[in-house]
């Protein structure tokens, strides 16, 4: 078996916790996942840096909430088992379809510079939003947030190797968040 390219995939969720006495554990998951896993074969946990297939059992998921949710791996039938996987981060594929237009496929800007033609560096994407089938940046820029619209029109260049998004906001979007 050949190993997964961590790039191919997202982290979507963390193991949080045993539940119960029979190796059950409880994920918490990003808003907007919650259809790929409605009867997943196996989830990629991410263990020692590489990402490992545990395979889900017949019993499935079980949604607590939106974003929470427990369910039990093959081979791992004691609180003893899964204890170690605690803390452990859950990926999917970045092609996996996630809520119509939710923004998560947005996510892995996050933490990417951010440069303006103008102004040079802004600094780095702190969080992607949706609103409304926009979706937006926030940036800190000098201990401030301001907020960027992500659209085609904007986008100067994108390193995906450096990190580095360049834009060409619009005249004065930027003054507006440092008055």
């Amino acid at each position: 078996m050949t190993p997964f390219d961590k790039k191919d995939f997202l982290p979507i969720g963390t193991i949080v916790k045993p539940h119960g006495l029979r190796g059950e554990v409880v994920l918490e998951i990003e808003e907007g996942y919650e259809d790929a896993l409605e009867d997943p074969e196996y989830l990629l946990v991410e263990v020692e840096g590489g990402l490992v297939p545990f395979f889900v059992s017949e019993d499935g998921v079980r949604f607590r909430t939106s974003t929470s949710l427990s369910l039990a791996f093959d081979d791992l039938n004691s609180v003893e088992k899964v204890r170690p996987y605690c803390g452990c981060k859950i990926f999917v594929h970045k092609d996996i379809d996630t809520e119509e237009g939710s923004g998560e496929e947005f996510n892995e800007l996050i933490g990417m510079t951010v440069f303006d033609e103008e102004r040079g560096k802004l600094g780095k994407v702190s969080r992607v939003d949706n609103f409304s089938g926009n979706i937006v940046l926030t940036i800190l820029y000098k201990s401030r947030e301001i907020l960027v619209p992500l659209s085609e029109e904007l986008i100067v260049r994108f390193d995906e190797e450096k990190r580095e998004l360049h834009l060409d906001c619009p005249e004065g979007l930027i003054e507006l968040y440092l008055e």
